[in-house]
């Protein structure tokens, strides 16, 4: 047993691990999201460039539980990573795909956040709610307006075009932060 660890249930330390896998799949499935709009037949930068931002980022988040983790006296366990989806049909799909991801994601922490209530362990719930959950609100609401929009200027064409340069160029539309 580690010697730092102190009020650290074993249900909180299996609940960071599972987030942590559920992070590095997140990030694979943006990788993929990025691979498909990079491709020849994609060919939409701004996608992938979003797409790359957004598999950073979740993995940065693993990395934050993982040190998080390590912190508190408790062991990291990697699980097993999934092939993600790897042909997005459409922009619009691929973004749907993101916002239920989000979504699940959001769910996890929120589980997370309940067995770290559940244990007393407030130092858990205020890392959980001070590092990831308005995030993942403001993610959620970002994916959500994007297909809203993809839905207006259309899936393919010229709309879609525009649409995907203003956010290769970091513009005003909903995807100019990080997912």
């Amino acid at each position: 047993m580690s010697l730092v660890k102190q009020n650290f249930a074993s249900s909180c330390e299996e609940a960071i691990n599972q987030q942590i896998n559920t992070e590095l799949q997140a990030s694979q499935v943006y990788l993929s999201m990025a691979a498909w709009a990079g491709s020849s037949n994609v060919a939409l930068p701004g996608f992938q460039k979003m797409w790359l931002e957004s598999a950073t980022e979740e993995r940065t988040h693993a990395q934050w539980l993982i040190d998080y983790q390590n912190m508190r006296g408790g062991r990291v366990v990697l699980q097993t990573l999934y092939a993600p989806e790897s042909d997005w049909k459409s922009a619009k799909n691929a973004v749907e795909a993101a916002l239920q991801l989000e979504k699940d994601v959001n769910k996890s922490l929120l589980n997370m956040f309940k067995i770290a209530e559940e244990n007393n362990d407030p130092q858990l719930a205020d890392f959980i709610s001070s590092k990831f959950l308005t995030e993942q609100v403001q993610a959620i609401k970002t994916l959500g307006d994007m297909v809203t929009q993809i839905s207006r200027v259309g899936s393919d064409g010229l709309g879609l075009h525009l649409y995907d340069q203003s956010l290769l160029a970091g513009g005003s539309g909903a995807g100019n932060r990080n997912i």
